[in-house]
């Protein structure tokens, strides 16, 4: 493989959406047109305009359930779902997929997913472990919530996996064992010989289980300088993506604080990620990940919420502080003095001797 073959790839998403990358899941519309099947409800079912998939557009993996399971009934087959995945090649896993492709090791293209699967779903984690000679991949939601209840969906995921590892690895790679956290559909038996291993349904975790020894196969189409630039540009979409997500996520964090403190509510830390179905783990973990923590949140929210109040508004000093979820004006007092070496009254008073003189 040379680097000359470097695919043109547009330039990183900015969509703050959540769930799959489109391209990856235009391999079931695609899978049905090359049957000469129409594939427009599929790709309306995604959310999609017909046969566009621009890259940073993301389907909702429930969306993606339903369209595969639309597709089961139009062909009157599950498999339709299995033969969709294992059309996979790395322009539907997008930069990620090009960097796996040209990876070294297998250690290497394990090590590569681990750090940037949310590329691929950012709806879904995953925690790999290696123990007693055995990679242990568990998947969980990214939000408070249910697995997917959707075998198909699993179907999907594990089957355009493990056939794109065959794929780059040139080898038959058969796992030890896989959990669908779904009830079996029907041809379950098809799906098992196709991963070669037990599959288990109606588990309490989505798991794969694969040999340690997978670590270490070469990769006979590796390509170092090709790997290299594409992880590079992994690496900076993982970027704009963190960005946006973190964007998106302080976002929904300061309206669910101010619409709290503006209510008289509990700002707590459980109140909040009620509203905004997150775990409190998970909400600080996100937060831990970018510097940030929910104190400080409250404390950039009440600060911005109090001086707009009081350059803004007519409302009385202790109505402001109310607002801002301060019982009482001395803590008021002190917070607005620490954040501009002013009294409250001296903060309206500025602000209007500012707008005379405009």
């Amino acid at each position: 493989m040379s680097s000359s073959l470097l695919p043109v790839l547009p330039a990183s998403p900015t969509s703050d959406s959540m769930g799959v990358q489109a391209g990856f899941a235009r391999l079931l519309p695609d899978t049905l047109a090359a049957r000469g099947l129409p594939s427009q409800a599929i790709w309306a079912a995604l959310g999609l305009p017909p046969d566009q998939a621009p890259e940073g557009t993301r389907v909702p993996v429930e969306a993606l359930g339903k369209a595969l399971t639309l597709a089961r009934d139009m062909v009157g087959d599950p498999l339709i779902v299995l033969e969709a995945a294992q059309s996979v090649r790395p322009a539907h896993l997008g930069n990620l997929g090009y960097a796996l492709m040209s990876s070294t090791l297998g250690q290497d293209g394990l090590a590569m997913y681990e750090r940037f699967q949310t590329l691929l779903c950012n709806e879904l984690l995953s925690h790999h472990r290696i123990s007693k000679g055995l990679i242990q991949i568990q998947h969980e939601p990214v939000a408070a919530g249910m697995l997917p209840r959707n075998a198909l969906f699993w179907w999907f995921l594990f089957g355009s996996r493990l056939h794109f590892a065959r794929w780059v690895s040139g080898r038959d790679l058969v796992p030890v064992r896989i959990d669908i956290p779904a009830p079996a559909p029907a041809r379950a038996d098809a799906f098992a010989r196709f991963v070669g291993c037990t599959v288990r349904y109606d588990t309490p975790d989505a798991r794969e289980l694969m040999p340690a020894e997978w670590l270490h196969w070469f990769n006979p189409n590796s390509d170092p300088a090709l790997h290299a630039l594409m992880e590079a540009r992994t690496v900076r979409q993982m970027s704009s993506e963190a960005r946006t997500v973190e964007d998106a996520l302080l976002s929904r964090v300061r309206v669910a604080l101010a619409s709290s403190l503006k209510q008289g509510l509990d700002v707590s830390l459980d109140t909040v990620c009620r509203a905004l179905d997150l775990s409190p783990r998970q909400l600080q973990k996100r937060l831990h990940d970018h510097g940030l923590n929910f104190k400080a949140l409250i404390e950039e929210v009440r600060r911005e919420r109090a001086l707009h109040l009081l350059r803004d508004s007519s409302k009385s000093i202790l109505e402001i502080a109310q607002d801002c979820g301060y019982t009482e004006l001395s803590p008021f007092h002190r917070a607005i003095r620490r954040w501009t070496g002013l009294t409250p009254a001296q903060v309206r008073q500025q602000a209007q001797q500012e707008a005379q003189s405009t």
